[in-house]
């Protein structure tokens, strides 16, 4: 399928699959829940703005660690098992974290970043295990890129979706009952996964136990830093205080995505996404910087909502249309990466070099949004053209 229109037209109707996607939507939600909420937390104790930083930045460093070892477990052990094990494990992160908040060394600095560390890990294993298997299996061969286009704005939604619920919440409950809120909804989505039937698939002949399948496409590298380079600027505004109507416009912006991609986008050029995406985040972060008025920031809200989403699904699709045969799930796993490496790049620049300083953090973000215009504009796109394999 090498058509530039976005695939979000076809319908699919693998029961299988929605359990899926809704399971990574829950999973994702209980993830970006912990933004706001691991913030809560860290005003508890007396960290300086780097150590915070730290605790915060870890998670990203935690979603490589086992990405080599992907095609190995899911070759060697059930596919379904690994995923369900690895969210067990984030759960039993928070159940720690929880326990630990009363303790005299409960927020030790040291401790909650291998926590977030450990976080991180199991997340990205679920995740790569999600997107590279678990979904893909679940559909048809002809219908895997609309899978993964589906899929992939489900998991974009919780962006939105997890912190309006922290930040609503926690209004109401304190940092632990707002954890476990995180927990129920990561057991809902193990319960999911589990009602879905996978059928055995005999191990590969000589599967090596590292390697880059289901990991990582290195013949998408550039694609890979100019994605990062855009969600380092979501990491860096998800620093600022955001109120719950702030995180419901990214939510309007991510719908009005949908639709301008089915129509407004759907014979356009096709740099003009990206390119457009790019122009309304400046414009969300240079609204924001004036400060005038509480509907600027509204507005903001889903001009970020909207950039972030038309540029997260184009950038899916090609990702897709760089890899070869067999290097879907891979592809799709160099997404993921870039998408929450980036984000936690952006929270780690944010706590630690802007923490008193947010017009000069939404200036930087403003010059990285130019940064990532023209270095998609006058390279990445070109290349993209001359390397793409579908």
């Amino acid at each position: 399928m090498d058509t530039q229109n976005t695939p979000i037209h076809i319908k699919l109707w693998h029961r299988q699959f929605w359990l899926l996607a809704l399971a990574n939507l829950l999973l994702s939600v209980s993830v970006y829940m912990m933004i706001p909420e691991m913030m809560r937390l860290l005003q508890l104790g007396y960290f300086s703005p780097l150590q915070k930083a730290i605790v915060m930045g870890s998670y990203g460093i935690g979603l490589f660690l086992f990405g080599p070892f992907v095609n190995y477990f899911v070759q060697r052990y059930r596919r379904r098992q690994v995923c369900l094990w690895s969210v067990a494990t984030m759960i039993l992160t928070n159940i720690a974290l929880i326990f630990l908040l009363p303790r005299p060394y409960g927020l030790n600095v040291e401790f909650l970043t291998i926590l977030r560390v450990i976080y991180g890990a199991m997340f990205g294993l679920a995740q790569m295990v999600f997107v590279s298997t678990l979904i893909v299996d679940a559909v048809e061969s002809f219908q895997r890129t609309e899978a993964n286009h589906h899929a992939s704005w489900f998991s974009r939604f919780a962006l939105s979706i997890g912190p309006l619920i922290a930040v609503v919440a926690g209004k109401y409950l304190n940092v632990g009952n707002v954890l476990w809120i995180s927990i129920a909804l990561s057991v809902v989505s193990m319960l999911l996964v589990n009602a879905v039937k996978f059928p055995f698939k005999a191990p590969e002949d000589d599967v090596k136990v590292w390697s880059f399948d289901r990991f990582f496409l290195p013949e998408g590298g550039w694609l890979f830093l100019n994605f990062f380079l855009i969600t380092t600027i979501v990491g860096m505004v998800l620093t600022l205080p955001l109120s719950a109507r702030f995180y419901s416009c990214i939510m309007l912006g991510f719908l009005i995505a949908i639709i301008s991609e089915k129509y407004a986008f759907a014979n356009a050029d096709l740099k003009s996404e990206t390119v457009t995406g790019l122009i309304a985040i400046i414009f969300a972060l240079a609204i924001m910087l004036t400060r005038q008025h509480s509907i600027g920031f509204l507005i903001a809200a889903t001009l970020i909502g909207f950039g972030v989403g038309i540029i997260g699904s184009r950038f899916l699709l090609f990702f897709i249309k760089l890899s070869r045969h067999c290097q879907r799930g891979t592809s799709q796993s160099s997404y993921f990466l870039a998408w929450e490496s980036g984000i936690a790049f952006g929270l780690f620049i944010g706590l630690s070099v802007f923490h008193c300083a947010s017009d000069k953090l939404l200036m930087c973000g403003i010059a990285l949004a130019f940064v990532a215009l023209l270095f998609y504009n006058f390279f990445v796109h070109s290349w993209y053209l001359k390397h793409r394999n579908r």
